[in-house]
């Protein structure tokens, strides 16, 4: 059981205000959770329940080292910002990124705002050794539970993610993701230093992305269908670009 003041502080990291005031923010499921600390992530607290616990010996063995609380699950729904929680929560100190590396590949996300969309990028980043990740303004906050949950730890595997103005980054192709471009397999020589540059699925490139681009690139339809998803595009563009 844990106090009142305790319960109130952590529900308060639901908001992104809050998040920032106490530089914590919430993982919850067992991947997320041992990801984190596989990373060396700074775990303040866990918070379980009795059968969670009796069901992952192997994690509660990992999470020994931990402050951690067991809690009923009637508590833990009211701690938890998700609808179904799976019986674990933490609370970790926000990851200290290092500064951005301009000699390095970068992703730049054009107000992005659904969580599971940005959770996916940040795991597809990740998967293709893409560990530099620029928002712009209007994307949504890259420690809100779901994305940290959709994310599944991909947080961790990164070395930068920040809002930069794409103007910052100077000396960069700049390839934007247009399903007016050329296709992706025409590009004839991948650039030596490249900046992807996602929009969001109902709106696409900003017109101020628009005015920055070196090329728009785009994925060859096969079959049928309006469009992909932002995540799985970029998936396919990463393919690409990196092999």
């Amino acid at each position: 059981m844990i106090s009142k003041n305790q319960a109130k502080r952590i529900r308060s990291l639901h908001q992104k205000k809050f998040r920032d005031q106490h530089h914590q923010f919430i993982i919850e499921g067992q991947r997320s959770l041992s990801s984190a600390m596989d990373a060396k992530g700074e775990i303040d607290q866990i918070l379980l329940t009795e059968s969670f616990a009796q069901r992952h010996n192997d994690l509660i063995e990992k999470i020994r080292p931990f402050p951690q609380t067991i809690i009923s699950d009637d508590e833990l729904k009211q701690l938890s910002p998700s609808t179904s929680p799976s019986g674990i929560l933490a609370v970790c100190n926000k990851i200290q990124f290092d500064s951005i590396d301009l000699d390095k590949h970068v992703i730049y996300l054009d107000q992005i705002s659904d969580p599971g969309n940005m959770g996916t990028i940040l795991r597809t980043a990740a998967w293709f050794g893409i560990d530099q990740v620029a928002l712009s303004p209007g994307c949504i906050d890259l420690f809100n539970p779901k994305v940290v949950r959709s994310a599944m730890g991909a947080h961790f595997d990164l070395s930068w993610v920040g809002e930069i103005s794409i103007d910052a980054l100077e000396g960069y192709v700049c390839l934007g993701a247009d399903h007016r471009g050329e296709s992706i397999q025409e590009l004839n020589t991948v650039p030596e230093k490249w900046a992807l540059i996602m929009g969001s699925e109902a709106h696409g490139l900003s017109s101020d992305m628009q005015n920055v681009l070196d090329h728009r690139i785009a994925i060859p339809k096969i079959g049928t269908g309006e469009s992909l998803n932002v995540g799985v595009a970029m998936g396919i563009l990463l393919q690409n670009l990196t092999q």
